[in-house]
């Protein structure tokens, strides 16, 4: 996972790979700590991720969940089909602010 920051509000965050339980509970950390320092705006660019467990998306919603509540936000960035299908099974779909790319995503926290 690799993690940047622009706008000074907005933290963008590229994950890779299969994400499981293990993964999922190793970025909600890192989550975590980002609303730890204020930093409630979240991109994720699933980009290069080929695969993620149903439960893993049941997390990631009710952390948006909870952002949403501080008044920020986690929007999710290229989601192939296969993963976007993922979250839609799930019901979390509906839940996210699904964008194409980070540009996009980074000006509708601005809007």
């Amino acid at each position: 996972m690799s993690v940047s920051t622009t706008k000074e509000t907005v933290t963008v965050l590229r994950l890779a790979g299969d994400i499981g339980l293990g993964e999922m509970d190793a970025l909600l950390g890192s989550m975590t700590d980002l609303v730890l320092e204020n930093k409630n705006k979240v991109v994720l660019n699933f980009r290069q991720v080929k695969h993620v467990s149903l439960n893993a998306i049941s997390k990631l919603a009710e952390r948006n969940q909870r952002f949403k509540a501080l008044g920020g936000e986690i929007k999710l960035v290229g989601l192939i089909p296969y993963v976007g299908n993922l979250f839609k099974l799930v019901g979390a779909y509906s839940n996210f602010d699904v964008v194409y790319d980070e540009d996009e995503a980074v000006a509708r926290f601005d809007s």
